[in-house]
């Protein structure tokens, strides 16, 4: 069950690189604000180029923010040294990446892997072999436990990525890209095995991605545009769907502390809404419509 508990706090959020050959600055972030409950499962959607890896490697401390704060699980990440950063990583956090090779070494059989991310926690010699067998059994793969990368499908690699991502028994679990080399039916067991992972277990788990099927699959999906927060899209039970095809969303602006909202791109051309809108207040219904409005 998700709690109320502020897990991840971030407040205008920045992040800036230099280009070291024509000495240009540009902002890959742009004054995120986000807050996400502990023991959920939320997406962060967008183009390449839109900032959602750099946003995920600052939610994970590989990557320090411009300016800004950043909180996850009451730890000030915006202020912690180097070590801090490494410590936090090791006992709180799980990442699950894009390519296989990334979160598997190709000479080491699938049961090798996950003991050997196991090595940087307190586990006795006979917790970690335990552990390792009941990891393969929850991503469903004990029966390949003595397969190297080489002979895994896609699927399978993933799966047991899963499994090593979960070795260190993390608070919170980051994907990047977790379906991008992945078919469509394999796809959608990834999703089905991290729903499965969040529900049972209540990790917190932030995926990025630009695979439109998890807006429909997760609590809460946040469309990251031009380095900031375009909107929110989120289940109206606050439950994660089974059924992505039939799940009932609702579409949410964000407000800054500055008052300012961004309408999404689809809304805008929907309503043929250009420069300027109107606030039409219905003071009976006590509602606010938000109208286009001429120059």
């Amino acid at each position: 069950m998700n709690s109320d508990i502020e897990f991840i706090d971030l407040n205008q959020i920045t992040k800036h690189y230099k280009d070291p050959a024509s000495d240009i600055r540009f902002q890959a972030l742009r004054g995120v604000d986000l807050k996400i409950k502990q023991g959920s499962m939320i997406s962060i959607i967008g183009p390449s180029g839109a900032g959602k890896s750099t946003l995920l490697n600052i939610l994970g401390g590989m990557v320090r923010p411009s300016t800004g704060t950043i909180f996850v699980d009451g730890h000030p990440l915006h202020s912690l040294s180097g070590d801090q950063l490494n410590i936090f990583r090791r006992k709180s956090c799980g990442f699950l990446w894009q390519l296989p090779d990334r979160n598997l070494l190709p000479k080491l059989t699938a049961y090798d892997n996950v003991l050997f991310a196991m090595q940087v926690g307190n586990y006795t010699r006979e917790q970690r072999k335990k552990r390792v067998l009941d990891l393969l059994n929850q991503v469903g793969l004990s029966d390949r436990k003595d397969h190297t990368l080489g002979k895994l499908s896609g699927g399978e690699a993933q799966r047991i990525g899963l499994a090593v991502s979960l070795a260190n028994n993390p608070k919170i679990l980051f994907a990047d890209e977790p379906t991008g080399e992945l078919d469509s039916e394999t796809t959608m067991d990834v999703i089905s095995y991290l729903q499965d992972l969040n529900n049972e277990e209540n990790i917190t788990i932030v995926v990025v991605t630009h695979d439109n099927r998890f807006e429909r699959m997760t609590q809460k999906s946040y469309n990251i545009l031009d380095g900031s927060i375009a909107g929110i899209r989120r289940s109206l039970d606050n439950e994660n769907p089974k059924n992505w095809a039939s799940t009932k969303r609702e579409q949410v602006g964000v407000v800054n502390q500055f008052g300012n909202v961004r309408i999404p791109t689809y809304l805008r051309e929907k309503y043929k809404i250009k420069e300027y809108v109107k606030f039409v207040e219905d003071i009976d219904s006590n509602k606010l419509y938000i109208e286009p409005a001429d120059e």
